[in-house]
């Protein structure tokens, strides 16, 4: 198989790519891009690292690595409330392959140009296998939403099924790939980054992140940083049938809480965004938003089952 020089993968990137925006002054190709914001906006940052072993198995389709190192970092956008723009992408491989560079472009740029994001720099280096990607938003000024906003009697939801692709990890680990659990398999190796749904949340949501690490961990995050606790029901968790055909209900509702991987939404809704928020909700039937608990004084997250004490058996999700 032919190797790939870097200036042909700068090259084969510029053609997958869609022609930069306007906010784009210079693009890839130069010792660095030049770019520009409208005044009344500002820039939000994400940067996230995706390494073989650690965050996703040894062996999987280069098309799908391609795909999630930009959609994890989109979906940290997506939890800002804010609309992507620009991309720097740096990867690391063994061994540059014509054939596995062509796939790894294909799942980028595919998930780049559905979103409107213009690569505009980055660097390849012959290395241990992982994928960098900065990635740059814009919001109105002062209209992003953070994890410290919450408030006591928010009501918690997340978007879509929780435990979904960290099962559908396993099954890859495990080589069980069928038909009966495909669906799981793909939702870890071409995750939907919730952007529209974010844009529609922005000026509802008083905190929002994104279930990259597991509900249990990342809500505890928005606890942490609003200073307040949690009561959940793990009964009213979203889990897709699948799951519980495939795990059974203890296990799914683990999965749910700890499992990670799932970049989805979680978000509190104050008292007086309540009827708006459920307007939005009645309006939108492609994406299911579920009720899951309240903000509670306490600086705690106190788990239910129920009326009863829900005890976690697991261990929450670690890149470690």
């Amino acid at each position: 198989m032919p190797s790939f020089r870097e200036t042909e993968i700068i090259e084969a990137l510029q053609e997958s790519t869609r022609a930069s925006p306007e906010n784009v002054i210079l693009g890839i190709g130069d010792d660095a891009a030049v770019t520009k914001i409208e005044p009344g906006y500002q820039v939000v940052t994400a940067t996230d690292v995706i390494a073989a072993g650690s965050h996703y198995p040894e062996g999987i389709d280069a098309q799908a690595i391609g795909h999630r190192s930009l959609a994890v970092n989109l979906s940290d956008i997506a939890a800002m409330g804010a609309t992507p723009v620009w991309a720097n992408l740096i990867f690391s491989v063994p061994v540059i392959k014509k054939d596995w560079v062509d796939k790894f472009i294909l799942g980028f740029s595919s998930l780049a140009n559905a979103n409107n994001v213009a690569l505009i720099g980055g660097d390849t280096i012959r290395g241990p296998e992982f994928f960098a990607v900065s990635l740059q938003g814009i919001v109105a000024d002062n209209q992003y939403v953070s994890r410290a906003g919450a408030q006591l009697g928010d009501s918690i939801y997340v978007s879509g099924f929780l435990g979904d692709a960290s099962h559908g990890r396993e099954i890859i680990e495990k080589n069980r790939i069928a038909e009966v659990n495909a669906s799981l398999v793909k939702k870890f190796l071409y995750p939907t980054p919730r952007m529209e749904q974010a844009k529609e949340l922005n000026q509802i949501a008083s905190s929002m992140i994104d279930l990259s690490d597991g509900l249990y961990s990342d809500l505890g995050k928005i606890l942490s940083e609003s200073n307040k606790g949690a009561r959940i029901d793990v009964s009213k968790l979203p889990i897709s049938e699948t799951l519980t055909h495939l795990l059974g209900r203890e296990k799914s509702i683990e999965k749910a809480l700890i499992g990670g991987d799932d970049y989805e939404l979680c978000f509190t809704v104050p008292k007086i965004r309540q009827n708006e928020f459920d307007l939005l909700t009645q309006s939108i039937q492609e994406t299911k938003y579920t009720y899951i608990g309240e903000i509670m004084r306490e600086n705690e997250l106190k788990l239910l089952d129920q009326e009863d004490e829900y005890k976690l058996s697991g261990n929450p999700y670690s890149h470690f």
